[in-house]
């Protein structure tokens, strides 16, 4: 009986695996940037141990969000389904304290160019003063630690919480 316990744990952890996959390389498809793609599947992995049962936070991951005119690599928001589903059609401007807006910034983009690297700035700025709180990585972090840099997003949210 045992051996048939360990072949059907192993058989159901294939389909698992080939699922997450195949979800995963869906919603990467849409970036052109390895380093967006590496913190997306990063953060897919960690944080499926903060599901969204009812009446618990989740994490809700928003790849290339629209913000006025600007477009963020990643909002991230700490949240339960029923609040989800009660400000997402609003584009969630009512529940900024709960936004994390997360910047990958590769150096050929936003350092190599002074003007480039000055409007960056401008729009933080600007992001900042409608009240959201942005956390940015360097290319390089997200290159070569991309698990801490998710950790860190993580820890944001629950060092709110507690």
């Amino acid at each position: 009986m045992e051996s048939k316990v360990e072949k059907w744990l192993e058989k159901r952890g294939q389909d698992i695996k080939e699922e997450w996959i195949d979800s995963i390389k869906n919603r990467i498809e849409k970036f052109e940037l390895p380093l967006e793609k590496l913190f997306l599947i990063e953060c897919r992995y960690q944080i499926e141990g903060y599901s969204n049962l009812e009446g618990f936070p989740g994490f809700f991951i928003y790849p290339q969000f629209q913000i006025n005119n600007f477009t963020i690599d990643f909002a991230i928001i700490y949240i339960t389904f029923d609040e989800w589903y009660k400000h997402h059609k609003n584009n969630f401007v009512s529940i900024k304290d709960k936004i994390l807006l997360v910047e990958i910034d590769s150096y050929l983009w936003h350092g190599a160019d002074p003007e480039q690297f000055a409007k960056e700035k401008e729009r933080e700025r600007e992001l900042q003063k409608e009240g959201y709180k942005l956390m940015r990585f360097s290319g390089r972090e997200i290159y070569k630690d991309v698990e801490n840099c998710v950790r860190e997003v993580i820890n944001h949210f629950i060092k709110e919480e507690e």
